[in-house]
């Protein structure tokens, strides 16, 4: 794949805990429009290549390059001015509030008049009304009004990408959107991911859940032990392929002996 046909890429990203490496000589890419899948097993090193590629941690050694420009992220706000944006698996939603305000919550729509100004008050109507358009974006019909205590949790997870897209991010990462999910919470957050795609954007999806991130998925990267073992086009790819080479092993026969449940749609595993 040539520079020029990634939106996002790393180059040999490494970093280091003290003495421990997490993620080693990493060159990850993301094409534009595409989704991503990321997978591997518990401490092959997904968690820290994201958050280094959000500006969480910042690389040991190694390259991050931005539409080919190569940038250095020093905070979240960093990579957000750059087009990035992470949901994460907790979500970070204020279950007490509407939905309106979780979307905006941190960047209230202030009114314009005087008194708006000078006493800082939220513009409720703006609030809503956005709110309803990044709602419509993510096509699942939720009343901006309702407290998020009473959504379900597919419904919680679009309006924490709703928050993510008031940015206008080129690029979204979800983490593990479908972990906590009923089957059908995970294939409405699976439709949203492909709608987000049909609208241009590039996402990185982390997963456990293969069957999802198969049929989802235009490519799968697979980490393990911190290192970067394959990359497949998922529409060719099969099961114990990408549980092998999240083993790293050389021998798909040794997949008998990983235990990696898969059955359950919308469960970790």
């Amino acid at each position: 794949m040539s520079e020029d046909d990634s939106i996002l890429r790393t180059v040999g990203l490494t970093k280091h805990f003290g003495n421990i490496v997490a993620v080693e000589d990493v060159d990850f890419s993301l094409r534009e429009g595409e989704v991503m899948a990321l997978v591997g097993d518990n401490g092959a090193g997904k968690s820290t290549l994201i958050k280094a590629l959000c500006g969480v941690h910042q690389p040991t050694s190694g390259d991050i390059y931005v539409r080919g420009e190569a940038v250095s992220f020093e905070d979240y706000g960093d990579a957000r001015q750059k087009g990035i944006e992470t949901v994460y698996q907790d979500l970070a939603l204020a279950e007490q509030q509407t939905v309106a305000a979780n979307v905006f919550l941190g960047h209230e729509p202030i009114r314009s008049d005087f008194l708006g100004r000078y006493l800082g008050i939220v513009d409720k109507a703006a609030m809503r009304e956005r709110a309803t358009e990044s709602l419509d974006r993510v096509q699942i019909p939720v009343d901006p009004g309702a407290k998020v205590r009473d959504l379900s949790g597919g419904q919680q997870q679009a309006v924490a990408v709703a928050r993510a897209l008031q940015s206008d991010p080129d690029i979204l990462i979800l983490d593990e959107p479908t972990s906590a999910l009923s089957i059908e919470g995970a294939r409405n957050v699976l439709r949203v991911i492909d709608d987000l795609r049909e609208q241009g954007l590039s996402i990185i999806l982390i997963s456990h859940n293969i069957r999802q991130v198969l049929a989802i998925a235009d490519r799968i990267s697979v980490l393990a032990q911190g290192r970067l073992t394959g990359v497949r086009d998922a529409d060719s790819a099969s099961r114990d392929e990408i549980i092998s080479l999240m083993m790293g092993a050389d021998d798909e026969e040794d997949v008998e002996e990983f235990d990696l449940s898969t059955s359950e749609e919308g469960a970790p595993a």
